[in-house]
């Protein structure tokens, strides 16, 4: 049997699904993106990513390197089976790839454009914890896609 992109994209989101979960994220997308628009949404699910990060942040004191940050981030994500990340830094500036976050699966690609705000709420807070300025911010790069990699970018 041949795979393609999409069956491996298919494949690992069939992974990453919680079957007792599924429908409820689903209709909870579907029903808070009927009730609210999605920038009042995205905002929602990045002071939740907030939360995660604080819970992350508030047992890790000693990262030192991107490389441990990497690390760190990897094995959380890993464990809870929300697909890794790839940190680079480029001029100064900070990218964020995320890859196979389950995003699409758990709320539908059309919640995509607010969901996609607890990456960002997660990110930008553990740069925070770790130094950053308070002036930063970390937003997804367009176009979002599909979900299958996400693109951040923490500016100043």
């Amino acid at each position: 049997m041949t795979m393609n992109v999409e069956d491996l994209k298919e494949y690992f989101r069939i992974q990453q699904s919680s079957l007792q979960w599924g429908p409820v994220l689903a209709a909870m997308g579907a029903e808070l993106s009927a009730q609210s628009d999605a920038e009042t949404l995205r905002q929602l699910f990045a002071r939740v990513g907030r939360r995660m990060a604080d819970d992350v942040m508030d047992s890790e004191k000693d990262i030192r390197t991107l490389r441990e940050l990497v690390e760190l981030l990897n094995d959380l994500w890993m464990r809870v089976n929300w697909g890794w990340l790839d940190i680079k830094e480029d001029g100064g500036r900070l990218e964020v790839s995320h890859f196979c976050a389950p995003l699409t699966d758990a709320f539908g690609v059309e919640s995509l454009g607010w969901s996609v705000g607890l990456l960002e709420g997660f990110y930008e807070r553990v740069f925070k914890r770790l130094g950053a300025d308070e002036s930063a911010a970390l937003r997804a790069q367009q176009p979002i896609g599909d979900g299958a990699v996400l693109r951040f970018q923490l500016t100043y």
